[in-house]
Parts: C-alpha cells; sequence; structure tokens
C-alpha cells in the first residue's frame, strides 16, 4: 500500500510540474483563425515620373490596399524587387521610398485599415541608369520597361499573419546622348598670326525621336596641343536614328605659340584630335524637356588645305 501511495503523490507531482511548464509557452498556443470574407489584395498604380538627367529617374506609384472583411487590417511592406528591361537592380541604383518618409526611405510602415476599407500609399522609386549608359547599339532598346514587385503581409488582431503581392510594370523612353565625330578638318586662311580653319562635324542621335542642340561649347585639340574654342547657339536639328551635319569656323591664335606649328599643321594630310565641351540637347518629352551633356570624343581626321 506503500508503494501505491507514493507513486500516487509523484504522478501529483509530475502533473503539477508539467501544467508549470505548460504555462511558460503562452506562445505555443493555436492562434485564432482569420475572420470569414475575401482576402485583402493590394495593387499599384503608376502615376507619373520625374527626371534630373538621362539617368537620373524617379518613377511616383499608388499602391492601395482593400480590406474586404468587417474588422481593421494591419497591412504592411515587407520586401520589394526591381528590375530594368528584365535585369535586376542593385541597392545602389534602384531605392523604394514612401513620399511622406523620403528623407527616412521606411517602406515598412504598417498601414491600419477599417473593414470594408481601403488604404493609398505613395511610393517614389529612385533610379540611377547610368549602368546602361554604354548601350548605344542599335540592338538596345528604345525603351525601359521598369518592374516593380512588393512582397506584402496582413495581419488581423491576433490572428496568424498572411501574404499577398502586387506588381507592375511602368514604360518609358530611354533617352541616349548623341554622339560627337570630326569628320574634316580644312585650314581655310594662314595669316601671320591667326589661322582660321573649319571643322567638319558630324552628330549621330540614337534615339527614336529627334533632338535640338540649342546652344554647343566646345574645345578643340590637335596632336595633344590646343587649337581653339568656340561656343554656337541652335547648332542644328538630328533627326530620329539618323544624323546631321554642320561646320563650326575656328580661329587659331598663334601668339602664344610656336610659328612652325603653322607649317606642321599645313603640312598634315592627318590629324590625331580631341574635341571636348558641353552641349544643351532639347528633347520632345514632357517630363525631361532638355538636359546637358559633356562630350570628350578623340579621333583621327583628314586635314586639308
Amino acid at each position: 500500500m506503500r508503494i501505491k501511495s507514493i507513486c500516487i503523490k509523484d504522478m501529483r507531482k509530475f502533473a503539477v510540474f508539467f501544467l508549470l511548464i505548460l504555462s511558460l509557452f503562452p506562445a505555443c498556443k493555436t492562434p485564432p483563425p482569420q475572420p470569414p470574407g475575401e482576402e485583402p489584395r493590394s495593387t499599384l498604380i503608376f502615376d507619373r515620373i520625374e527626371a534630373d538627367s538621362i539617368y537620373k529617374i524617379v518613377l511616383y506609384f499608388t499602391l492601395i490596399t482593400e480590406n474586404p472583411r468587417s474588422v481593421p487590417l494591419i497591412a504592411a511592406i515587407q520586401d520589394w524587387q526591381t528590375t530594368i528591361n528584365d535585369a535586376g537592380m542593385n541597392s545602389e541604383a534602384a531605392r523604394l521610398v514612401l513620399v511622406e518618409s523620403a528623407e527616412t526611405g521606411d517602406t515598412h510602415t504598417p498601414v491600419e485599415i477599417a473593414g470594408g476599407g481601403t488604404a493609398e500609399t505613395r511610393l517614389a522609386l529612385r533610379l540611377d541608369l547610368s549602368g546602361f549608359a554604354a548601350e548605344t547599339s542599335a540592338a538596345a532598346d528604345d525603351e525601359y520597361l521598369a518592374g516593380l514587385s512588393l512582397d506584402m503581409s496582413y495581419r488581423y488582431g491576433a490572428a496568424e499573419t498572411s501574404g499577398g503581392t502586387a506588381s507592375i510594370t511602368a514604360v518609358f523612353p530611354r533617352v541616349r546622348e548623341p554622339v560627337f565625330t570630326i569628320t574634316s578638318i580644312a585650314i581655310m586662311q594662314a595669316e601671320l598670326i591667326n589661322t582660321r580653319f573649319r571643322v567638319s562635324l558630324r552628330v549621330d542621335n540614337p534615339n527614336p525621336f529627334p533632338v535640338t542642340l540649342s546652344s554647343f561649347a566646345y574645345a578643340l585639340y590637335g596632336e595633344g596641343l590646343f587649337w581653339a574654342d568656340g561656343r554656337e547657339k541652335d547648332v542644328l536639328l538630328i533627326p530620329a536614328k539618323g544624323f546631321s551635319e554642320t561646320s563650326l569656323f575656328l580661329l587659331m591664335n598663334f601668339i602664344n605659340m610656336k610659328r612652325g606649328l603653322l607649317n606642321e599643321i599645313i603640312a598634315m594630310r592627318l590629324v590625331n584630335y580631341r574635341f571636348t565641351g558641353e552641349t544643351q540637347v532639347s528633347v520632345d518629352i514632357p517630363w525631361l524637356p532638355h538636359f546637358s551633356m559633356k562630350f570628350d570624343r578623340s579621333g583621327r581626321s583628314e586635314v586639308f588645305e
């Protein structure tokens, strides 16, 4: 009988210990079920585009989240991904921020939505497209396809969190810089102090729309030496996917140069040149009416007397 009494006491102690252990793990309790109704859903809308340059682009979106159930919903952006023409963008080239908190860049702020209600969140996607600058071939895309995908989380009270996605693709034209090439240099008049040149310049437009060089400052170097510089306005219109040619009239002053340099230039048949400067390019695009670009081109050109 004593053995049976000891066993009962031990079992009671074990039961008390077991209940104590269970009380220490409230998290193991099963969460309440989701309230009845349709699943929450989120939708992205592309609003507008702004640009600081042809490479610094900001895309604005509105995220609309609907709560079809009768109780409040907590919704949040858990993660996001973006692509340009199906190529992934790293965190240095793409940054998503809430418009209301653009300084902090926080996109994870939860939003509470009343039962049967909707919430709108303004988003700005800041893109650095300079990584695409080298793609100037005719086969390169004439448009950017910017894909944005959001991973959403939805929670009703203490119920288990569910998830969803919202995706969109924004399409906008790709703008490329014109390409400058000197095709020939002609000596028009050789004087004791000054020599006049006519420089034939070809400008290629890789864009599917016309562009205009509205202002143009440049400097010409030959065989490593500065020759002349100048400034032009309303230079020329360049057709879409085409080219235009123009002539620049330069004056080289030999006061601070060796006189023998002129004879060397006249004797040349080919010259290694460097053509540098800055130009203002006008484009018929509402969000980018014009942009500035610097150029620095080197090549080899014929010299005519």
